[in-house]
């Protein structure tokens, strides 16, 4: 499976509000890199540092982009693939320990993970090169040929990585992310700022408690919008992988962005996301890409043979979510669960979130519609009523306590209200 970077999942895991810090500063951060967006949130921080921070986080992330990005002709990633030569290549430490970490989850998956399959991407239509017709078996084997993580190798001193073969290529997008997220946080945790959250692209790292001693909170999002699940964590990464809107179509038949290069083929009938929790979002960022492969039943199993927290979500009928649930997911279960709500879970445990969702964002909508124009004495603005007019924590608006950048919302005055107080009704 490869992700392609600058397309987004169709599932992410969001980040919710975030309170006020009790000392010092709440200092947020937006930007692009990557292809996609970036979002940090630092508790308690410091207001006159906020430029050198972002000088800070700029560098870091443009470092990482060196060195991975297959869009830049002179990064090191490029250059590898370029190259001909089997014999060893000089990268960064950093690129160095991304290569290994890709051999360790490609190996620990039996290939379900594996960053070399850019020429079946291709041959299926999901990279720059799109088909028109459906491959033939002949060509996903030639394809499959110029595939295969076994054919390349790591070292850490010299930093350097090779391959095997000439014709192999490494495209990281899968993991790259993760790894970007694992550096800015390592970077504030220096810098003397460890209560923070980064989100690149929908893959998060928390860092640790605020200093209010609350937990950080992030949401998956459901296949139909709105929050699926929340997460109330510290010092843990999650990274999902989605694939439910992610197709394209020749003569009517779709077929997933989800390739098991163990065929070279797409998978059948993928989960419409998976989530991973971690310490490393780099590390869960590679193993929410495999277990997309593998699939619900195979990579549920998986997940529980290795120790692996995972949340499944599958699509039952276009009008419910089925969850299934391991290790961290199933500690971090909504309180209204059902009795019998289990590491796999039934339809009824999947069904009832969406609609207490539903509900709850309904009730809220009328209720801040009349708080909105009694209280503030505002005209209605259309279907948001006056929730873009009420205030949040400490007085201040939705709008400005939004850590998601705005060109990302389909409404920024009023979706991360609604969710926020949409999972404290069900919460209670």
């Amino acid at each position: 499976m490869h992700k392609l970077i600058g397309i987004p999942s169709c599932v992410l895991v969001l980040l919710l509000l975030a309170l006020p810090a009790a000392n010092g500063d709440t200092l947020k951060f937006n930007g692009k890199t990557m292809g996609t967006y970036y979002s940090i949130v630092i508790d308690g921080g410091d207001e006159a540092a906020r430029e050198n921070i972002q000088t800070e986080i700029d560098t870091c992330l443009q470092d990482v982009n060196q060195q991975m990005s297959t869009w830049d002709p002179e990064s090191e990633i490029s250059k590898f693939n370029t190259s001909v030569s089997t014999d060893w290549f000089s990268v960064s430490p950093e690129f160095a320990k991304v290569v290994a970490e890709s051999i360790r989850v490609y190996e620990l998956t039996a290939g379900a993970f594996d960053p070399t399959v850019a020429p079946l991407i291709d041959l299926w239509g999901f990279g720059a090169k799109r088909p028109k017709t459906f491959p033939n078996q002949e060509e996903i084997d030639a394809a499959r040929s110029k595939t295969g993580m076994q054919y390349v190798e790591s070292r850490s001193e010299p930093a350097a990585i090779r391959k095997s073969r000439p014709e192999i290529t490494l495209n990281l997008s899968a993991i790259a992310k993760g790894h970007g997220v694992d550096r800015v946080s390592e970077l504030l945790t220096s810098l003397g700022y460890p209560s923070h959250v980064v989100d690149i692209g929908g893959e998060d790292r928390t860092g640790t408690v605020k200093s209010t001693g609350e937990k950080w909170r992030l949401g998956v999002e459901s296949p139909f919008g709105g929050i699926q699940r929340i997460l109330e964590c510290t010092e843990q990464s999650v990274a999902t992988s989605g694939d439910y809107r992610n197709y394209f179509e020749i003569k009517g038949v779709r077929y997933s962005h989800a390739i098991d290069p163990t065929t070279g083929r797409p998978v059948v009938n993928p989960p419409a996301s998976v989530s991973v929790l971690n310490a490393s979002c780099m590390t869960a960022d590679a193993l929410a890409t495999g277990l997309m492969v593998m699939g619900t039943e195979k990579g549920f199993l998986f997940a529980r043979e290795h120790g692996i927290s995972v949340l499944y979500l599958d699509v039952a009928d276009e009008k419910s979510v089925v969850e299934h649930a391991t290790g961290e997911f199933i500690e971090n279960a909504p309180a209204q669960a059902p009795s019998g709500f289990s590491e796999r879970n039934t339809d009824d445990n999947g069904r009832w979130i969406p609609f207490a969702l539903a509900l709850a964002i309904f009730l809220l909508a009328v209720t801040g519609m009349a708080v909105g124009v009694l209280a503030k004495n505002r005209e209605l603005k259309g279907s948001c009523g006056g929730l873009s007019s009420m205030p949040g924590q400490n007085g201040k608006s939705i709008c400005e306590l939004c850590t998601v950048p705005k060109d990302q919302c389909t409404n920024p005055e009023v979706l991360e209200r609604l969710k926020q107080e949409a999972a404290e009704a069900v919460d209670n």
